[in-house]
């Protein structure tokens, strides 16, 4: 059997709302935790994406064409490398993946969105020869005994417990899902996924849908 990598992303991706916005451009402020992430290729690296809700006086590139709703217009954007401000291509600068906003600022209404974690907690990695067992914590919670391992959550403590939310009386089937993948060696390898709560994967979309804590105990050597 193959070590696998599990990974268990804990918080919600930072958001930041531009409603009735007026300028081509984005100021990342209270919506992301500090430091902000900054860089030119911030961005183009998949860290953010920013969406626009349509709306017909607004112009859009021909990479658009047709849609409605929510439209991300990331590929239109760049973020300067020092101050987080996001600089949005017009439509006439950029024919394809320019935007342009309507002159009228009610009409505009944006949204920055976090895709990858990058502050302190925001996930973590346990190899499966250190999962030491699994425990039902509740009728909607499980929880998972590491060892505990240097720079993982419990780094001075011999064990480490990740409790997972998932669907109620669920207990059983998010366990045998967790030992399959740690088992498979023919279709799983590398990092798994649990739950990243940032992206909204799920092991499982039926039984796992939230890690509810990361909880640190102490044992006794």
């Amino acid at each position: 059997m193959r070590d696998k990598y599990l990974y268990f992303g804990l918080n919600a991706a930072g958001t930041e709302a531009f409603e009735n916005h007026t300028a081509q451009t984005l100021q990342l402020t209270t919506g992301f935790v500090n430091p902000i992430p900054v860089g030119t290729d911030y961005l183009a690296n998949g860290g953010a994406k920013v969406t626009v809700t349509y709306n017909a006086n607004h112009t859009y590139g021909t990479a658009y064409a047709g849609m409605t709703g929510e439209i991300d217009i990331t590929a239109g954007c760049t973020i300067h490398a020092a101050s987080a401000l996001i600089t949005i291509a017009t439509e006439a600068a950029d024919p394809v993946y320019g935007w342009t906003k309507s002159s009228t600022g009610s009409e505009n209404d944006l949204d920055v969105t976090q895709l990858k974690p990058y502050d302190a907690g925001d996930g973590y990695v346990y190899n499966s020869r250190y999962l030491t067992g699994v425990s039902v914590a509740g009728a909607t919670t499980t929880a998972l005994h590491f060892q505990g391992k240097t720079g993982d959550v419990g780094a001075t403590h011999d064990l480490d417990t990740i409790t997972v939310t998932h669907g109620s009386a669920k207990n059983k089937e998010f366990i045998q899902e967790l030992t399959d993948v740690i088992a498979d060696d023919n279709k799983v390898k590398g990092m798994v996924v649990v739950r990243d709560d940032m992206r909204d994967i799920n092991l499982s979309a039926q039984n796992a849908s939230v890690i509810a804590s990361v909880e640190q105990t102490a044992t006794a050597s």
